[in-house]
């Protein structure tokens, strides 16, 4: 099994909250209704365990250690590490919010896949299906920075490994 990435838009009020109430907010969507009602809200984004073609896509690279085209997925400030190594908790401020959804407003989708399918760890290459959710991917971390940035949210991330 893979590690999976979960984010959560979250206001002031609940970031001051501390990390017990962070996790516990993302332990409330392991539950099918609250996940439903989050993602549905636009408070939720799930890349599930294709965060790090998704990562590639946008980026180039595995782990960019630089810019702003490394806040969407890996961005943010370690927290918490909450079991394992790869069990983690992310924290990215409203000012780093806003710099994600302005780089990810500037991205072409299409010009992203065709600069990076090549870097995607896939033998054979990367199916078009996978390429096409992929994509759908990136469109919902715009749709979903946007919405955070104008709120003046920051984001919470959560690493299951």
């Amino acid at each position: 099994m893979g590690t999976s990435l979960r984010m959560r838009r979250v206001g002031p009020d609940e970031l001051a909250k501390g990390i017990e109430h962070l996790e516990s907010r993302f332990s409330d969507t392991l539950e099918d209704e609250t996940y439903l009602q989050e993602f549905e809200a636009g408070v939720l984004c799930n890349l599930g365990e294709d965060w790090q073609m998704v990562n590639v896509l946008l980026t180039g690279e595995d782990f960019p250690a630089t810019g702003s085209q490394c806040l969407p997925v890996l961005g943010g400030e370690h927290v918490a590490t909450l079991g394992s190594p790869f069990d983690v908790l992310l924290t990215l401020a409203p000012e780093l919010v806003r710099a994600a959804s302005e780089y990810l407003h500037e991205v072409d989708i299409d010009t992203l896949v065709e600069q990076n399918k090549g870097r995607l760890r896939v033998v054979g290459g990367a199916p078009d299906w996978m390429v096409n959710q992929l994509a759908g991917h990136i469109g919902a971390l715009k749709k979903f920075y946007l919405a955070a940035s104008t709120a003046g949210d920051s984001v919470s991330k959560r690493m299951y490994g």
